[in-house]
């Protein structure tokens, strides 16, 4: 397993906006980070869905690939049923790519064992933790 350690007396600032607006704005004004966490809601509930979930992915991993330090960490979480795991994992990769960034993932979870998948689309949890490594 991994740990995070965090400096005690870290501050942290929340920020209320449009995702994608906000990210976009601290990635223009230079703003880096050692750790960027995304974690949006479910994005396809519907069949139809995915193929627009997959391109938001996409781009959410490409800001914030561009948002992080070399040899930063991305924690990227989904909710969204309808998307696998797989089809997940290309997305942030592709994502990050078109930044200009590559992944290097060290772990991926889902649900924990006390709730367990008993049906096809139950396994709806995914997070991929990941160091960016510049490919330039």
């Amino acid at each position: 397993r991994f740990r995070f350690r965090f400096r005690c007396g870290a501050a942290a600032q929340p920020i209320v906006g449009d995702a994608f607006k906000e990210m976009e704005r601290m990635r223009s004004q230079g703003d880096r980070f050692d750790l960027v966490i995304v974690d949006p809601p479910s994005m396809a509930n519907k069949k139809a869905h995915i193929e627009k979930a997959v391109r938001a992915y996409e781009k959410l991993a490409s800001i914030a690939a561009g948002l992080l330090r070399p040899n930063g960490t991305l924690v990227f979480a989904s909710c969204s049923a309808k998307i696998s795991a797989q089809v997940f994992e290309d997305a942030i990769r592709n994502g990050v790519r078109k930044a200009g960034g590559r992944l290097q993932i060290f772990e991926k979870t889902g649900h924990a064992f006390d709730h367990p998948v008993i049906f096809d689309q139950g396994s709806y949890l995914k997070c991929v933790y990941a160091k960016l490594a510049t490919t330039q």
